[in-house]
């Protein structure tokens, strides 16, 4: 621990001259020799003490072992309850949402655990199992309660005849809008019942208290009760200090304790005395935490207390003389060692319930009742004449997210000192949540208005940045339904990367899964992922307020900002890493409120394309680790090297290649988008129907008529397969057709070029680069840009829009029995341009030929939701068992087969005729076509006219041999002379410095030459008009320098000329030994520490992916051996180079 920092339970606080720290009552703090001068009025038991109690009981002299478990409160219960009762009788809301960790609980419980539904004399199998004399827990919902209460009245009544019994209740209530918040409300039935109420405040409690329970059932013969935040407590995740499973079934047959003296609470003050030993935490029923001198005191009881523990030690390092009574036992009340927990110097007490304001009106809280009856009692021997005031506060039961904070502690301890009211209060942890919460219980509203109002908003702790980091991920529930890839499903993510950061020791993790509706309609399901990571060792704060201001949020799906206010939750300065294509701002399509949250948070947005990276590696658990990669990259907990090292520890040795370069090229891939914060300040929304884009404009279709029927058909079983929200097509009929091509200006009927093509260019050369008898088709495409909006900037790509192959497609139509030349029409809207209000929706015109030729994917692959559509349609009973079975999970690996077979739409609907969904279905179910984006081979200085492509026919063999061919690459290597082609132009990270005199080094593989070509030509240019440029060095590699030295007439004159300062080729195949490009950069250690370090020169890396980590690493030792730079060193200035836009990878 820092020698400048005190220890108050888990609260860090500076030190004051003068000021002591409170005496902290866990294992951790407690010294034999410090009781004298402790400043808490309950003085903590000397350890020597605790062990000489302990030695009283058959406890001592055992040693019972322990191991960390990150789990859940809830689960830290089932594990107990598991392994010390003998029957387990859960009672869940839901039985199919329960998680994997509960699961594995149910699964190693030495218990016979029983899930039974919920319903009247739903209690009749505890009691049961306790009337034959076997030892029972239950785990029960606090909303289910009132159904348990003839039974719980009649065993707490009982129960010193009976078996012990313990019920674990997760305490909850549902708002009006299905939010979920914090209840103790429903406990209050059970005041008079004779049972014992035992609370627990975190998952830690959730644990120790839960052994504490079954312990005293057994001990006193009283009927437990242990309580606890249903909401955030029972499903926070951390890591627990956990007794094993041996020594829960070991303690379980000890019966017996010390001499039961005392009444009810001190017999369970001695159980918590005696299990000083087993647990290595001392609890008590009341703990004081504060001043011992104290005017003001909080009692609460539950999740609320951690906040109000470190609130307390701010204000008291201010000198403020305030206190917290943590109340672990709620009933049966014990004035006498509530009494030596109270300091007397109290002036003022808050009674802090969590309840909803309504629970009181007819009758005062419990803690209320407790108190003011103690100060009347004869137990109370306060320093002052006048008894205390006794003030209710009330947070809990209406509010979203009402999870008590330090802020909201704070504002407790102030309006307690500050503030002569005596009426009760409501405390919220902003103006905005307690007026949403009014608003949402109606019922609420008449009755809170006799409450004060206590906010925390602007009263958060401070310094807690310095050693808690806060991360929020954004995920759908849905997102299995969308035919996410294995192992990148919303549930999986969040659990492979809550594995990764409890990997390092030195760090306390603490985690929490919540689920939401947005609100709008349409939102659909949202996971959230909250994380909290202190970096002190695992000594820093422990509370359980959920993260609302984090330093990195993760958007794992682009659509959650369509309906989620996600860039709030971000930090003033913090990063929101969003898994999307963007390349620019201008791709950032989303709302006004978005961009202005942004801008005004100064919020660096953070993007990668991992689907599109994923594409490119064939094993689906490498690609599903994209994720996890980007966040480390973007929090900067690890290095590259670390979360590599972590990585391959869960990967077989034959996978650690393609990790590696998967890993560093998504690494690579995290792009730092610049944005205009003064437009984006100012953004504006248009109106959303008019700017929906139509499914030529890469949106797509739902319901639609049947081609030439003259009346509208219902959507088919097919269309609502799809389960997606659509904008609507109408296939016209021939006639409306007609009316539009025959009066074309009363249609106000046009031609041009869908919204997101550019425009149209035209072929004037292909040329192949590699010989016929090559295996590799590598050829060289020109087009003339004249008189088109074409312009294009250095270092940037093309997207070719292809189309399917005519005969195919003339094939597929007449198996559908239509006309390839008969028309469609198809409602669409036009995109909105930068600066202009969208245009109202219109209609296109197309012939089925085009509209399968050149908008439907038709011979793509399909994903599930398709199999699942033909399911819905088919008629033939073999053909829905074939069909079943592949959706079936014992079908995954004929699945796969077809996956790995390119099988595709058109032969789906082949090979099952029956199952033929109708035209308008398909509209509906077959995606629109992708572009294609190459990198641009020239520069439009050298070429102002045309643009040029680099491109290589992407062919592969099936495994059972079928040839295939990819789409894009088979329409452009059989493109004619003069044919007209859609393109795009995009922008890309491969950028000229800006100082045309900046050295470049450029590696390029293969293909990977295209834009490095268009990068000399600029310098080739620049040179001829009289500017100075900078040396350049290029690294090609290839196969064969026959047959595949692209360019290379090219670049060896540029080499001649001396533009191209350092050629170096490496041709893998033209020796005995394979030489790489990583080689050659190895090769050059002086040169490259020169251009690179001393010169501030740019890299540059475009080809696949497998190189990259090789030829990192060859820089890496560059700079170690020729730049005088630790290994440390060397990898910090590759990755600076990279933050400053000087270390540039574009791999595929």
């Amino acid at each position: 621990m820092p020698a400048n920092l005190y220890q108050v339970e888990d609260a860090f606080v500076p030190p004051v001259p003068g000021l002591k720290p409170a005496a902290a009552l866990t294992v951790d703090v407690l010294d034999e020799n410090a009781s004298d001068t402790s400043t808490a009025s309950l003085a903590p038991t000397p350890l020597h003490k605790l062990r000489a109690a302990a030695g009283h009981s058959e406890l001592s002299g055992r040693v019972f072992a322990r191991a960390d478990r990150f789990c859940s409160g809830a689960d830290a219960v089932l594990h107990v309850a598991g392994h010390v009762s003998a029957n387990v009788f859960d009672y869940p809301l839901l039985a199919a949402a329960e998680s994997a960790g509960t699961q594995e609980a149910k699964r190693s419980a030495r218990a016979r655990v029983v899930t039974l539904e919920i319903r009247p004399g739903a209690a009749d199998a505890v009691r049961g199992a306790l009337a034959v004399g076997a030892s029972s827990a239950a785990l029960i919902p606090s909303q289910t309660l009132p159904l348990f209460l003839p039974s719980l009245f009649q065993l707490a009544q009982g129960a010193a005849t009976s078996a012990p019994a313990v019920f674990h209740v997760a305490c909850e209530s549902i708002r009006r809008d299905m939010a979920v918040a914090s209840s103790y409300e429903p406990l209050y039935a059970l005041q008079h019942s004779g049972a014992l109420l035992l609370n627990s405040a975190s998952p830690q409690e959730c644990h120790d208290l839960a052994v504490v329970a079954h312990v005293a059932a057994q001990r006193l013969h009283k009927l437990l009760v242990h309580f606890y935040d249903g909401a955030r407590v029972a499903r926070e995740l951390a890591k627990v200090d956990t007794l094993t499973e041996e020594s829960l079934e070991a303690l379980s047959a000890l019966t017996s304790g010390g001499a039961q003296t005392g009444d009810v609470v001190e017999q369970v003050q001695h159980v918590m005395d005696d299990l000083f030993h087993v647990l290595q935490r001392q609890y008590r029923v009341y703990e004081y935490f504060g001043a011992e001198d104290a005017e003001y005191v909080v009692v609460v009881v539950g999740e609320a207390a951690a906040a109000l523990k470190q609130a307390a030690a701010y204000e008291q390092m201010l000198g403020g003389k305030v206190g917290v009574v943590q109340v672990r036992l709620l009933l049966p009340w014990s004035h006498k060692l509530f009494a030596q927990a109270l300091p007397a110097t109290v002036k003022r007490v808050v009674a802090l319930e969590n309840v909803a304001p309504s629970a009181l009106t007819f009758q005062r809280g419990l803690l209320t009742q407790n108190l003011q009856v103690f100060f009347q009692s004869t137990y109370w021997q306060p320093s002052v004449e006048t008894a205390p005031v006794v003030v209710t506060g009330v947070y809990g039961g209406v509010f979203r997210n009402s999870t008590f904070s330090v802020g909201m502690g704070r504002a407790v301890l102030r309006h307690l000192a500050t503030s002569s009211s005596r009426r009760a209060f409501v405390v919220a942890k902003s103006e905005e949540l307690y007026d949403a919460a009014l608003v949402n219980a109606a019922s609420e509203s008449s009755q809170a208005t006799k409450f004060d109002v206590v906010l925390g908003e602007s009263l958060e702790l401070e310094g807690s940045a310095a050693y808690t980091k806060q991360f929020l991920f954004y995920g759908f529930d849905d997102v299995e339904a969308d035919g996410a890839r294995a192992g990148t499903e919303t549930s999986s993510v969040f659990e492979s990367t809550l594995d990764l950061l409890n990997k390092n020791p030195a760090t306390r993790v603490n985690a929490v899964v919540t689920h939401s509706a947005g609100e709008e309609a349409a939102a659909r399901p949202v996971s959230t992922l909250e994380v909290r990571v202190a970096l002190d060792g695992g000594n820093g704060p422990a509370t359980s307020e959920p993260v609302e201001q984090a330093d990195v949020v993760v958007v794992t799906r682009r659509e959650v900002l369509s309906h989620y206010d996600v860039a709030r939750s971000v930090k003033q300065g913090g990063k929101l890493l969003v898994l999307a294509d963007w390349k620019t701002s201008d791709d950032v399509d989303e709302r006004a409120a978005f961009k202005q949250q942004v801008a005004s948070r100064d919020i660096q947005l953070l993007v990668v394309d991992t689907v599109e990276l994923a594409s490119r590696v064939e094993d689906d658990d490498v690609a599903a680790v994209g994720l996890q990669t980007a966040f480390f990259k973007a929090s900067g907990l690890y290095d590259e090297s670390v979360v590599l090292a972590l990585l391959e520890a869960q990967f077989p040795a034959e996978k650690h290649s393609a990790l590696r370069s998967f890993v560093s090229a998504v690494w690579g891939d995290v792009l730092a988008l610049s944005y205009p914060s003064s437009e984006w300040l100012s953004a504006t929304d248009v109106d959303e129907k008019a700017a929906t884009q139509p499914l030529t404009a890469f949106s797509s279709v739902a319901t639609s008529k049947v081609p030439f029927a003259s009346s509208a058909e219902s959507v088919s079983a097919a269309s609502k397969a799809a389960g997606k929200r659509r904008s609507y097509a109408e296939v016209s009929r021939e006639t409306k057709t007609a009316w539009q091509l025959m009066f074309p200006s009363a249609f106000e009927a046009r031609h041009g070029v869908r919204d997101h093509v550019t425009d149209l260019v035209t072929v004037t050369k292909w040329e192949r680069l590699t010989p016929e008898d090559y295996s590799r088709n590598v050829f060289h495409i020109e087009m003339d840009t004249t008189n088109t909006a074409i312009k294009y900037r250095i270092g940037e790509a093309l997207a070719v829009f292809a189309h399917n192959d005519e005969k195919d497609v003339v094939k597929f139509l007449q198996s559908y029995n239509v006309e390839p030349e008969a028309l469609v029409a198809l409602p669409v809207a036009h995109k909105k341009k930068k600066g202009e209000v969208a245009s109202g929706p219109s209609e296109e015109t197309l012939t089925y030929f085009q509209l399968f030729s050149h908008v439907l994917d038709i011979f793509g692959r399909p994903s599930k939701k398709f199999y699942q559509a033909l399911l819905e349609c088919a008629t033939d009973e073999k053909e829905k068992t074939t069909l079943a079975a592949l959706l079936d999970a014992d079908g995954k690996d004929e699945y796969k087969r077809r996956v790995d077979e390119t099988v595709t739409f058109a032969e789906l609907l082949e090979e099952f005729p029956s199952a033929r969904p109708t035209l308008a279905d398909l509209l509906t179910l077959v995606p629109r076509i992708k572009p294609r984006h190459y990198s641009i081979a020239s520069s439009m200085k050298m070429n102002p006219t045309s643009v040029h492509l680099l491109i290589v026919v992407h062919d592969w063999t099936s495994p059972s041999g079928k040839y295939c061919i990819g789409q894009a690459t088979r329409f452009l290597s059989g493109v004619k002379l003069g044919q007209k082609l859609s393109v795009s132009v995009c922008s890309s990270v491969m950028k000229l410095p800006t100082n045309p005199e900046d050295p470049i080094v450029m590696a390029g593989l293969g293909t990977g030459m295209a834009p490095f070509r268009a990068f000399i030509q600029e310098r080739a240019f620049l040179r001829s008009q009289g500017v100075k440029v900078g040396p350049v060095a290029l690294y090609f590699g290839s196969r064969h320098k026959a047959k595949e030295y692209l360019y290379g007439d090219e670049l060896d004159a540029y080499e001649a000329d001396g533009l191209v300062t350092y050629l170096r080729c490496a041709f893998s195949r033209d020796q005995e030994h394979k030489v790489y490009i990583q080689d050659k950069i190895a090769e050059d250690k002086e040169i490259l520490a020169d251009l690179l370090l001393r010169q501030n020169g740019h890299f540059y890396l475009c080809g696949p992916t497998w190189p990259v980590a090789d030829v990192r690493e060859a820089l890496v030792s560059s700079f170690i051996q020729e730049g005088g730079l630790d290994r440390r060193q060397a990898n910090a200035t590759i990755e600076r180079m990279r933050e400053e836009g000087r270390y540039v990878l574009e791999v595929y």
